[in-house]
């Protein structure tokens, strides 16, 4: 509840693949516990055309990706979008760096809140 900020009215996507612990937490239990809607969109590519033009049509409120896909969105650049209903935007794993953070920011108005889990803190 606390870190994806959900209620009832939000749209959650979570672009990870069900292999990974992020889709359990990010596209079941986080969003279902919240009475959140799930957002779900058949892409076996991630391509940042597809993200941008999914982002822009469908009312998703609530939006967690990879680092690396958000690397990969300010790159394609997508300021010339408009994400009219999004207002979360979430990532976890690695860290982002700042110009990535700046950018998003730039073409989006809107922060990443990143963290980490038990993925992360998992000591061999």
């Amino acid at each position: 509840r606390y870190w994806m900020n959900l209620t009832p009215s939000d749209i959650m996507w979570n672009t990870s693949d069900t292999g990974w612990v992020k889709a359990a937490w990010s596209s079941v239990f986080g969003p279902w516990i919240c009475g959140s809607c799930v957002f779900v969109h058949h892409m076996p590519q991630f391509k940042s055309e597809v993200i941008a033009e999914t982002l822009s049509r469908y009312p998703i409120t609530t939006f967690c990706t990879a680092p690396t896909a958000f690397r990969m969105l300010v790159q394609h650049d997508v300021s010339s979008y408009k994400f009219t209903s999004l207002k979360q935007c979430v990532t976890g794993g690695e860290a982002l760096n700042p110009e990535v953070l700046a950018k998003w920011k730039t073409q989006t108005g809107l922060d990443i809140h990143e963290g980490y889990g038990q993925t992360e803190t998992v000591r061999l």
